[in-house]
């Protein structure tokens, strides 16, 4: 995952690898951001319905706003994507480690 920019409109795709997992049959999706340790906590988790499922890319998109990006601290952060299965098997990813990037003019544009 490459950096992303404060205050900017990023939209993210997460690959799902698992050949045998059916996109199609997700019940519910967490993707948590946090900001790693030694820096102001801020954290904030999206869910189903802030996403896309492509089943037959098996992908999951989620797009951003001005304010989430916002949100973040310019400092590194974790991800992570958690999903349920309509089975209720539950499954997660490796944590991811991005970078927010900061900007010279704070505030919605």
């Amino acid at each position: 995952m490459s950096t992303i920019i404060r205050g900017t409109t990023p939209t993210l795709t997460f690959n799902v690898k698992n050949e045998q997992m059916d996109l199609a049959e997700v019940a519910e999706v967490w993707i948590t951001f946090k900001t790693k340790p030694g820096v102001a906590l801020k954290e904030k988790t999206y869910d189903i319905n802030d996403v896309t499922i492509d089943a037959g890319e098996k992908t999951i998109t989620l797009s951003l706003s001005q304010e989430d990006t916002l949100y973040f601290a310019n400092a590194q952060m974790l991800v992570q994507v958690r999903l349920r299965m309509n089975d209720d098997m539950a499954f997660a990813s490796a944590i991811i480690e991005t970078s927010i990037g900061q900007i010279l003019k704070d505030g919605v544009i």
